[in-house]
């Protein structure tokens, strides 16, 4: 039973032999109203008090999670790239995989996963449109690729294609699908190529929103 009300109880109680003739009762309800209105007072500071601390342990719990979200920087010499990424990926080498992500079979294959390639252009006369719909006719003609998507998009502020297809790696222990997602941009004499990797359906849309913020925010960096 709550104490307050047991110790406003039990004043009720005795503050009725006011009513009696003897004076030594009047005073001693009086002493003991008094008394009891003093420890009643103490738990309303002390709960205001308690109140207070769990208000602000509270904000410092929110402040402490709002940093851990904070994003990270990718930033990557050989490519010669940068962007932002958020704490469900994790930064090894050049890449990026998954938070929690493992190596499901030898060879290692590591799901989901972003890499960025960048290779110098061969020929004076090329366009992107026209590189990625060779890659994906080649992919109509070839066995075990299926092409999803092939569109014009935006990677940073810069103009760019993707290309979406699906395929079954060997590596799989259960020949599953691996859909590759690639978003390219020029600069210069150079091909940018971002790739992000995935297990079809469940992984791949799980990640995918992830991976979309990742290159509103994409810059060349040399």
């Amino acid at each position: 039973m709550n104490l307050l009300y047991i110790i406003r109880k039990n004043t009720q109680r005795f503050t009725k032999t006011i009513k009696n003739k003897n004076y030594k009762n009047i005073f001693y309800s009086d002493t003991f109203l008094l008394k009891y209105l003093t420890i009643d007072t103490m738990l309303h500071h002390y709960t205001v008090t308690i109140i207070l601390i769990v208000l602000y342990t509270n904000t410092l719990i929110s402040a402490s999670s709002q940093s851990n979200t904070d994003p990270q920087i990718f930033e990557d010499p050989l490519s010669g790239v940068r962007f932002q990424y958020s704490d469900d990926w994790i930064k090894q080498d050049s890449f990026l995989y998954g938070a929690g992500s493992a190596c499901t079979s030898l060879p290692c294959v590591r799901l989901p996963e972003v890499s960025v390639m960048t290779s110098p252009i061969a020929f004076e006369d090329f366009l992107l449109a026209n590189y990625t719909k060779q890659q994906s006719l080649s992919h109509e003609e070839a066995a075990g690729y299926e092409p999803i998507a092939l569109n014009e998009t935006k990677i940073g502020e810069r103009d760019a294609f993707q290309y979406i297809y699906r395929t079954t790696s060997p590596f799989l222990t259960e020949n599953e699908e691996i859909v590759y997602h690639e978003i390219s941009t020029t600069e210069g004499i150079n091909l940018y190529k971002v790739t992000f990797t995935a297990l079809q359906d469940e992984q791949y849309n799980n990640y995918l929103n992830s991976f979309k913020k990742m290159m509103e925010t994409f810059e060349i960096i040399s």
